[in-house]
């Protein structure tokens, strides 16, 4: 199995309004109860919309503008959910 994954850098300076696809990868993504809590915790925020959410096996992938970050982190630390990285993935288009 290929181990290696390319990445984009993050930029804390972007205030654009652009939408990008950012991943989180969580720990429990393997229990339904934390997947639906994951879920709960997104749709009741406000900060993202169905659309914009898309599970996978170990996380989600959110499209979302790069100053939300932070604050996806807080609503997912504050129901003690374990992230374990957050980044975009490399795209060449």
């Amino acid at each position: 199995m290929n181990k290696i994954m390319l990445i984009n850098r993050l930029n804390p300076q972007d205030y654009t309004e652009e939408k990008k696809k950012i991943f989180f990868s969580l720990g429990g993504m393997n229990i339904p109860k934390i997947e639906n809590k994951i879920l709960d915790v997104l749709h009741n925020s406000g900060i993202v919309e169905t659309k914009d959410l898309v599970l996978k096996y170990n996380g989600i992938e959110l499209n979302i503008m790069t100053q939300q970050i932070p604050s996806i982190i807080k609503l997912l630390c504050k129901e003690n959910i374990s992230i374990y990285s957050v980044y975009q993935f490399y795209n060449p288009d």
